[in-house]
C-alpha cells in the first residue's frame, strides 16, 4: 500500500514529481491499511507540507518563478 502526493511545478506537464510514502514489510502494509481515515489524511497532510517545501526548492530552477499546486491523490498498491 502506499499514499502518494502530485505536484506539478508550474502550468505545465514538463515538472511533475510524486513523493510516497511505501509499505516494505507485511507488518507496516498491515498497520497503514488498518489506520483510520483520518490518520490517513493526516499522513497526505504531511507529504504535502514536504512537498511545498520540495517545490520551493526546485521553483528556483523553473523559468517562471513560484510552484503551483497539481494533481493530488491516495493511491493503493502492494
Amino acid at each position: 500500500m502506499h499514499i502518494a502526493r502530485d505536484r506539478y511545478l508550474d502550468d505545465s506537464t514538463r515538472y511533475h514529481l510524486t513523493l510516497r510514502l511505501d509499505t516494505r514489510t507485511n507488518e507496516m502494509h498491515s498497520l497503514l491499511s488498518d489506520a483510520a481515515t483520518d490518520a490517513e489524511g493526516r499522513l497526505g497532510d504531511i507529504l504535502v507540507r514536504a512537498l511545498d517545501d520540495i517545490a520551493a526548492v526546485l521553483a528556483e530552477r523553473v523559468s517562471g518563478g513560484e510552484p503551483t499546486v497539481g494533481v493530488s491523490h491516495f493511491g493503493c498498491g502492494t
